[in-house]
């Protein structure tokens, strides 16, 4: 009986510390609460004047160097003994971002026929313009998507959420008429309050 109240005693222990533990941490995420990490301290209003179709260049004078450009390539065989890793780099201000991606897929030297045909259904790359901020209970996340041609075909922000996951905050892309199939004029969605608390203005700073 004696061992058992003891055993009972531990968990009791143990329980307790980790709910202080728990506890303490959910304080701290929420004191620290909007803490984004966002490249060239992009605004609401700069996100929003990337449009569709639109130019690397352009996008660029608008909001700067991203952080990181990647690519979404990654398909390989089940077989494959050496598969490419999926592409990400920092940006530097000297970088030659349609440089950099053109090597990537006009590189005919495929580690399977997966990455061959993976390489061969056209040139996507996106640029990333936030960081990851630990212990933060929200922070900003902002994408832009590029096209064979190096221009945006998707603008995207989440904001990160502790508790619940990410959620999106704005999306702008193409539309496709199911008829046609032709692209049409962009869609727009956006959570306007949690949009202007991640992506605040010069007016609201």
């Amino acid at each position: 009986m004696r061992k058992i109240r003891v055993l009972v005693g531990i968990i009791l222990s143990i329980f307790t510390s980790l709910c202080i533990v728990l506890l303490c941490f959910s304080l701290v995420i929420n004191i620290l609460g909007y803490r984004s990490n966002i490249a060239n301290e992009i605004t609401g209003d700069k996100i929003k004047e990337v449009q569709l179709g639109m130019p690397l260049e352009q996008v660029i004078s608008i909001l700067g160097k991203p952080y990181h450009i990647e690519t979404d390539l990654g398909l390989h065989i089940l077989s494959c003994k050496n598969p490419k890793p999926m592409f990400k780099m920092k940006v530097k201000e000297s970088t030659d971002i349609i440089s950099i991606v053109d090597s990537i897929f006009n590189d005919t030297n495929y580690c399977c026929e997966g990455n061959k045909e993976d390489i061969q259904r056209g040139k996507r790359a996106t640029l990333t313009y936030t960081k990851p901020v630990r212990f933060s209970e929200h922070y900003a996340m902002l994408w832009v998507h590029l096209d064979s041609n190096y221009c945006v075909r998707c603008v995207y922000a989440k904001q990160y959420e502790f508790i619940m996951g990410n959620v999106c905050i704005y999306s702008l892309s193409w539309k496709t008429d199911k008829t046609t199939l032709e692209k049409m004029p962009g869609e727009v969605y956006i959570n306007e309050e949690l949009f202007n608390n991640c992506f605040k203005n010069e007016i609201d700073k």
